[in-house]
């Protein structure tokens, strides 16, 4: 393979490293084997490797290839729960929304969210009871309180806005994230911590019960070797695919409704927006419309779904629904499928109850096996470290006498992310910004998205255009993507094909403002990871696929 920056890559994250890892979990022994590379599953790894445990993770696909990457990209304490009475979901999640603001501060950024009201919706007392209460359970929140705002006052804010029967609104604050950046930060992190772990390495079998180890049965997705992990706890954090692994154990695991939330983007000159708005719904529901550089995405619907895990496709009747509501709001912007530049639809493995989809709760359940087998379901990425934090504090207590050894109490509530560890992130991110775009000829886009990505790790990225300044040229005009992040991307990031980079570790499969990028990707991970030419075009015509089927609600529209 051809390294195309002469440095020392000692501790890094790479596929070398994957190949170690994937000998070691067939040579070694573990406390803990994880089974899901989403965001619970990396902060389960995160937590155990941090107290002292041994842990291998897998994961069929990518890191935060399902569920972590296809959220509506928010950190937020849910409003709309304490509706449904669920305050105890809404502080924890009020309270793990503040200490994510310091773990990852480069990901996670406060925002304003705007509420239009209008005259006849019942909803309005509701909604005013519901910010007071979010302000008194967020009371040392470091965001600001809500404020209400006239008619006046949102047109100024927000022209597009339907004026007819706008009566009121509304201003708080909650955050955004980059969902599979935060995973993957996650992820990095418990290897850093001493975790074990491989992407693309699927669990095909489990054998539990036999002390004093129980099996893992994995294959390598990519060349279909087979090899086994031997823990003496073995965790199940794989989402919506709960119920498949359950298939390989002699015990029903927790029943999971899946439920499909679907997001569309937009480019900002078809419709722009100054703030995240937090739309009212005819069906009582919230749609987030969310400002995103050159890009408006919005989203988010919630319907039960019983399809392939494997491949959610945005349908027809999916978009009907959200341009509708967009329409409604935004009468003059008269949007439609043909101003969709991508879209992506993922799934909530919400536990199973009856009633409305919007309605069931978002709370998560923990359980323990008595041969050793844990299970995680349920949630919300908000709430991803204290889940990981209860679940490996019932394991160390309900699992004693399989587990030996002296582990530590949970730190993960104080210890950064990777990247993360600065104290005042916006001064950092302001003289880090100036001082780089001067010294490295970067526009300001650049920098700003580099700092944002990686936070003190940005460094780490541009140390590669030491020996080749070629490499801090963008990927093609208008990207925000420099040449440098592809090698960062497989030799420190575990990014294995082309898709991983556009899609997970940069957001280009969904917001690329910069043609072909991916040719040009694709050309510089095939010298690291020694493509053949004809591996290098099946690559882009199978990320191309993938542009091709967000778009696959076109065949019930035309």
């Amino acid at each position: 393979m051809l390294r195309l920056n002469p440095r020392s890559w000692s501790g890094n994250f790479s596929p070398r490293t994957r190949k170690i890892n994937l000998k070691r979990m067939r040579k070694e022994e573990f406390d803990l084997a994880v089974i899901g590379g989403g965001i619970t599953g990396a902060a389960i790894a995160r937590d155990a490797a941090m107290r002292g445990m041994k842990v291998a993770l897998i994961e069929k696909a990518d890191f935060a290839s399902g569920t972590s990457s296809k959220s509506s990209k928010l950190i937020h304490g849910g409003l709309r729960y304490l509706k449904q009475l669920d305050i105890g979901l809404v502080k924890e999640s009020l309270s793990e929304r503040e200490k994510l603001l310091h773990l990852a501060p480069n990901l996670v950024h406060s925002a304003p969210f705007l509420i239009p009201i209008y005259s006849g919706w019942k909803g309005r007392l509701e909604m005013h009871i519901g910010l007071f209460g979010y302000d008194f359970l967020a009371s040392d929140s470091s965001l600001g309180r809500h404020r209400n705002l006239s008619p006046e006052e949102l047109l100024q804010e927000e022209p597009l806005l339907r004026q007819e029967n706008l009566s009121a609104g509304f201003i708080y604050y909650d955050c955004l994230v980059n969902d599979a950046r935060l995973t993957l930060a996650t992820v990095k992190s418990a290897h850093e911590h001493g975790a074990v772990v491989a992407n693309y390495t699927q669990a095909v079998g489990l054998d539990i019960g036999k002390e004093p180890f129980n099996a893992v049965r994995f294959r390598e997705v990519m060349k279909g070797k087979e090899g086994m992990i031997r823990a003496r706890v073995v965790v199940v954090a794989t989402g919506p695919w709960t119920g498949e692994l359950f298939k390989l154990h002699s015990e029903p695991g927790p029943a999971i409704r899946p439920t499909k939330g679907v997001h569309l983007v937009f480019p900002e000159n078809r419709l722009k927006v100054n703030q995240v708005l937090a739309v009212p719904t005819p069906d009582k529901r919230i749609v987030f419309v969310v400002p995103l550089e050159q890009f408006t995405y919005v989203g988010t619907t919630d319907t039960d779904y019983s399809a392939s895990l494997d491949k959610i496709l945005v349908e027809a009747a999916d978009v009907d629904y959200l341009l509708d509501v967009l329409n409604h709001c935004f009468p003059s912007v008269n949007l439609g499928p043909g101003d969709i530049v991508s879209s992506w639809a993922g799934l909530r493995p919400l536990i199973m109850e009856e009633g409305d989809p919007s309605k069931v709760s978002r709370d998560y359940y923990i359980g323990l096996y008595d041969d050793g087998l844990a299970a995680i379901a349920g949630g919300k990425l908000t709430t991803h470290r204290t889940m990981a934090q209860n679940l490996i504090d019932q394991v160390l207590e309900r699992y004693a006498h399989l587990l030996h050894g002296e582990f530590q109490t949970c730190t993960t509530d104080k210890t950064p992310l990777t990247g993360g560890e600065m104290m005042d992130y916006p001064s950092y991110l302001k003289a880090q910004s100036l001082g780089l775009k001067n010294r490295w000829g970067l526009s300001l886009t650049n920098v700003e998205h580099l700092i944002n990505s990686y936070g003190r790790n940005h460094m780490e990225v541009l140390a590669l255009g030491l020996s080749d300044r070629k490499l801090l040229n963008q990927l093609a005009p208008g990207c925000r993507v420099i040449k440098a992040q592809v090698i960062y991307g497989v030799e420190d990031e575990m990014a294995l094909t082309l898709e991983d980079f556009m899609s997970r570790r940069t957001d280009l499969l969904h917001f690329n403002g910069g043609g072909r990028s991916e040719v040009v990707a694709a050309k510089l991970m095939g010298k690291i990871l020694g493509w053949s030419r004809s591996r290098r075009r099946a690559e882009i015509s199978k990320y191309r696929q993938t542009v091709q089927e967000m778009f696959h609600f076109r065949k019930g529209l035309f």
